[in-house]
């Protein structure tokens, strides 16, 4: 094709695109802009020409053709359109694009459509090197049993507030001189699966119902607080958002926080006995 011909292509690929399409309509979408970055680059190398002065006559943003074409280059042979009969969306192509390596790619795209995904929990993934800690563990590790830690730990006891989802919790840390402060956690080395998911409901409603064996009655008087589960928690280092990450014990009934630590079970490795988490 000559140069008006390119131009004609990419013009009448681009008002044909819905943005507002899903499933089959979504992988035209995207097949869509795979066609524009292709003819993008075919452009520039024949003309010599910088995209930005490409992105005019083609009639685009410059970023947006850049972003079509890195998405050629990078799947230059082709890339899946569903997993999981789930369609791989342009928006989890946008997210992946940074990611060095086709494996690390594949691998984060098969995970979005497995667990229906949004572009914020992909993003979140990848800045956390999810595909690492997920590579590493399955090399270093085959047993499913949770490895302690190199690391300085801090222990505290501390009153459970609220279930967000299998694991990760709001809690009320006392930590020691009358000082107590809220704070949500994640449960070290361990993910459940969404809380949108069957599977993920199940996982709460699991830690929920545990928790709830550990309810501690207080004596009643103006100001007291609710009755409130009592765990122990020993920390690491802050994860995303400035959520501390924690391996949480508990002990139905038990008050003494020491009692709790030494005899206690631990509720990251519960969840991955039960096959309600798997070990990351």
């Amino acid at each position: 094709m000559n140069k008006k011909q390119i131009i004609a292509r990419v013009k009448k690929i681009l008002s044909g695109i819905d943005e507002s399409a899903e499933d089959d309509d979504m992988m035209s979408k995207v097949r869509g802009f795979w066609e524009v970055g292709r003819l993008g680059i075919g452009y520039k190398e024949s003309t010599g020409m910088l995209l930005k002065d490409i992105a005019k006559e083609f009639g685009v943003h410059k970023t947006f053709l850049q972003r079509y074409t890195q998405f050629y280059t990078e799947f230059k042979n082709g890339y899946p359109e569903k997993y999981h009969n789930y369609v791989v969306r342009w928006v989890y192509i946008c997210c992946v694009l940074p990611v060095r390596g086709k494996r690390a790619r594949d691998f984060y795209l098969k995970e979005a459509c497995r667990y229906r995904w949004s572009r914020f929990d992909l993003r979140d993934r990848i800045k956390e090197g999810y595909y690492e800690a997920m590579r590493d563990a399955s090399v270093s590790n085959k047993s499913k049993t949770l490895k302690p830690k190199a690391q300085r730990l801090y222990t505290y006891a501390a009153e459970v507030i609220k279930v967000v989802d299998g694991d990760t919790l709001d809690l009320e840390i006392d930590v020691g001189f009358k000082a107590k402060h809220e704070h949500r956690v994640r449960f070290r080395g361990i993910d459940c699966p969404e809380i949108g998911t069957p599977k993920g409901k199940k996982a709460k409603e699991f830690v929920e119902e545990e928790l709830n064996k550990c309810v501690i009655e207080k004596p009643l008087f103006k100001g007291s607080r609710a009755n409130r589960p009592l765990v122990v928690i020993t920390t690491f280092k802050c994860g995303m958002y400035g959520r501390y990450i924690v391996d949480l014990y508990y002990l139905p009934t038990e008050k003494d926080p020491e009692m709790i630590v030494e005899k206690g079970k631990l509720l990251n490795q519960v969840l991955i006995d039960k096959g309600l988490a798997r070990k990351v």
